[in-house]
């Protein structure tokens, strides 16, 4: 696997203090203590993440750039210092860059409907691979429905690894858009995003990177990478859905 994430150094593992910070993990299902491993679907969120949930809806709660009145300009500077403290974990370059969304799927979506579907004409393409989420693929396949533009996907070989001299190969002059995940959600490889970014660049081609199973688990520098959207969830960082 190629590596393009910094790894985050660590002491050595408490489990059972880890435990302790996750109330969920006190569930009893089937008579044994809850394990859970289904993070790279949602995370389960600890007791910071409760109690400022709970604060809020307690004290701050009320419309975001709506009001002049106290618990309006508390809830919206919150809401903007949210955003900016997402610039300095990403090292985006402007609060301007981030963008509020749902989650991953609708991120793409929004790309592929707001960028894609009013620039692609036929002949034009898309490419992606086939180590992607299926959020990665469906958004693409109806743009391509809608403008008759045409969708490439690159192979991976039997150590689920992006084939990329294939993938250099289907890059060309009619690429306009390349959607690569940066790790994978099914088996955990770690696709070489920058030189991804530098070929589609090297064509005129835009990047969006589906950052959903790399920002949880490495720090990411979207300035380093280069790709023109990056997309992740808060839900896989320990926060709310939606």
């Amino acid at each position: 696997m190629a590596a393009n994430l910094s790894p985050v150094a660590s002491p050595a593992l408490d489990a059972e203090r880890v435990r302790r910070d996750f109330p969920i993990l006190d569930t009893v299902v089937n008579g044994h203590p809850l394990v859970y491993l289904d993070s790279a679907a949602s995370a389960q969120r600890p007791r910071a993440v409760l109690r400022a949930v709970e604060e809020y809806e307690t004290h701050s709660h009320a419309n975001v750039h709506r009001g002049v009145h106290a618990l309006s300009q508390a809830a919206t500077a919150a809401y903007e210092g949210a955003r900016e403290r997402v610039r300095r974990f990403i090292n985006a370059r402007s609060t301007r860059e981030i963008i509020f969304v749902r989650g991953t799927t609708e991120g793409i979506n929004l790309v592929a409907q707001a960028w894609a579907r009013p620039r692609l004409r036929p002949g034009d393409e898309i490419l992606i691979s086939t180590l992607e989420h299926h959020a990665n693929i469906v958004p693409w396949q109806l743009v391509c429905e809608q403008t008759g533009c045409t969708l490439k996907v690159a192979p991976i070989n039997a150590r689920g690894e992006l084939e990329l001299e294939e993938f250099l190969e289907l890059l060309g002059p009619r690429t306009r858009l390349v959607g690569m995940a940066h790790v994978s959600n099914a088996l955990g490889t770690v696709l070489p995003v920058r030189r991804i970014i530098e070929a589609a660049h090297g064509v005129g081609a835009l990047v969006l990177i589906d950052g959903a199973q790399a920002v949880p688990h490495s720090i990411v520098d979207v300035r380093a990478l280069g790709a023109d959207f990056y997309v992740f969830s808060g839900h896989k960082l320990y926060g709310p859905t939606g």
